[in-house]
């Protein structure tokens, strides 16, 4: 158990350390005013007592996402797949469609990635937020578990919903979209992978003889589909106004302790009411139905343990110092046209660094060789993903810079995707389309994109409109526009590059087969030989 432990702690440390020497070099830069890069560095103000601060969370948020980590392998995947196979043991579509729901929307609202996005929505109610997104999970796991009782194709179901969520686009305001498409990306973390990928060995085991290799994999990019038609749902009824209101950022504050103690006081409410429903859950179910062995319902229970105060230490984290530090990072970006080439230069390292050092990652890359038969290695993988991940880094900080559509990017970006899914063998669509999620860990969503954000109020606050001799203040709407679509870019990119590399596999396996049967069939291979005895 120790041994485990330990390695789910030294994957946690090594998630955030990336990140944290990034803001380390900021620092020291800025220390010690070193060249170019210490103008960059004074741009951003990182002082001793911010990147003290900082410090503190960095090690606060490594200790709680082991510790979450731990807690959730523990409980989080064990439930998920003790009840997706006790649900089709039952043999009753309405019995597993209703636990189905109410499990998928009770595991989500838990979701760490998720209250680190709706905290960040000033203008919309975070609560409404969490729980619109938790159904829209929920509506499509049971989608999801249908597909795999019923074996319907993956791509013609990526084709008709994607379809469908680009014809609701057109009636959303274009403010929100970038939210609408995050909201997909960050539901899928470490909470509801573990359990949506444990429900669905459960669920595909159950089929038995019908059970085919495509369902292990397309139940979490099935379940970042429900999240983003859910909000665009939920802005057509929501008030506004808040759009045209002035966003606040948030400072970093001039006493740590204090806005730390308020964090985890703030946090251990909030994360017991999202996490007390499913140990309810999990205790009702269980006495009704699976009848545990009261040592295995305790372990369970502990793990649920584990992972309150994981969450708890990694949410009061976050917003003691975590996002507060990367949007001052942002802003001192921002606010200089000359530092754009360096921003960018930044945005790639996150990019690179938050990818290489998701454990997630490399149990994918794992996937991957094992699928291809050892035509892709691993590293390749690895390699590949990092460059794509960096460039969608990289290009969300142009799309904050020059003010563009989101659209120019999602709409040709998903529809050669979706062209994809029909050439390369349905495997790798499922595998790609999952990897999005995966992609867009902790790190993205806790410290990137609030980068993103940051940055965008800037370049949008340096161009002052002026008004009747008065500066307008940035409104939400704006930073709205700009600063997300981050995490939806983050999820997008492997859905293309994870495609095209199951395309070069299938090109070259048929080449290494023409060449073999090219070998095998020569100009006199129509002679026929007689051998036999000598006379």
């Amino acid at each position: 158990m120790w041994h485990q432990w330990f390695e789910k702690f030294k994957e946690s440390f090594l998630s955030t350390l990336p990140i944290y020497v990034v803001v380390m070099v900021c620092y020291l830069l800025e220390r010690y005013n070193v060249g170019l890069f210490g103008e960059v560095a004074s741009i951003s103000k990182i002082t001793d007592q911010d990147f003290f601060g900082f410090s503190m969370c960095a090690l606060l948020i490594a200790f709680g996402l082991g510790l979450f980590t731990i807690g959730t392998d523990q409980s989080m995947s064990q439930i998920g797949e003790l009840v997706g196979s006790s649900l089709m043991k039952r043999r009753k579509l309405f019995l597993v469609v209703s636990m189905t729901l109410v499990l998928g929307i009770f595991v989500t609202v838990a979701e760490p990635d998720l209250a680190v996005l709706a905290d960040q929505l000033g203008g919309m109610s975070k609560e409404a937020v969490i729980w619109t997104i938790g159904i829209g999970v929920g509506v499509f796991l049971v989608i999801s578990v249908l597909r795999i009782i019923f074996g319907k194709n993956l791509n013609v179901m990526f084709l008709a919903f994607y379809g469908l969520i680009f014809v609701l686009a057109y009636f959303v305001d274009p403010r929100l979209l970038p939210i609408c498409f995050d909201s997909g990306g960050v539901t899928t973390g470490p909470v509801t992978v573990p359990f949506i990928l444990a429900f669905g060995v459960g669920v595909a085991a159950s089929r038995q003889g019908k059970r085919t290799g495509d369902d292990s994999f397309g139940l979490t990019a099935l379940c970042s589909v429900g999240p983003i038609l859910s909000v665009m749902i939920l802005s057509r009824f929501v008030d506004t106004s808040f759009l045209s209101r002035p966003y606040v950022l948030e400072e970093v504050a001039d006493s740590f302790g204090p806005v730390l103690g308020e964090s985890v006081l703030s946090s251990m409410l909030s994360v017991a009411l999202a996490v007390a429903p499913i140990a309810v859950f999990f205790l009702l179910y269980n006495s009704i139905f699976l009848r545990l062995p009261a040592k295995k319902v305790v372990r369970i229970l502990i793990g649920l343990i584990y992972a309150y105060v994981g969450l708890v230490a990694l949410l009061s984290a976050v917003d003691a110092g975590f996002r507060p530090i990367a949007q001052k990072i942002g802003l001192g970006f921002g606010q200089s046209t000359e530092m754009f080439p360096i921003a960018l230069v930044f945005a790639a390292l996150f990019g690179l660094f938050g990818v290489l050092a998701e454990p997630a990652v490399h149990v994918l890359a794992r996937q991957i060789e094992a699928v291809s038969e050892g035509t892709i290695r691993q590293a390749t993988v690895l390699a590949i993903l990092a460059i794509s991940i960096s460039m969608a880094v990289v290009m969300a900080i142009l799309r904050a810079y020059y003010g563009f559509d989101i659209m120019y990017y999602l709409a040709p970006g998903y529809v050669l995707s979706l062209a994809l899914s029909f050439i390369v063998p349905k495997i790798y669509t499922a595998i790609a389309f999952d990897s999005g999620g995966v992609a867009s860990g902790p790190m993205t969503s806790t410290f990137v994109l609030p980068f993103c954000v940051g940055f965008a109020y800037s370049r949008i606050e340096s161009g002052h409109r002026i008004y009747s001799g008065r500066v307008e203040r940035v409104t939400g709407g704006e930073v709205y526009t700009n600063g997300f679509g981050l995490v939806a870019l983050v999820a997008m990119m492997p859905l293309i590059v994870l495609q095209l590399l199951g395309l070069y596999i299938k090109v070259k396996q048929a080449m290494l087969y023409h060449r073999a049967r090219a070998r095998i069939v020569e100009p006199n291979d129509d002679q026929i030989i007689h051998f036999g005895e000598e006379a």
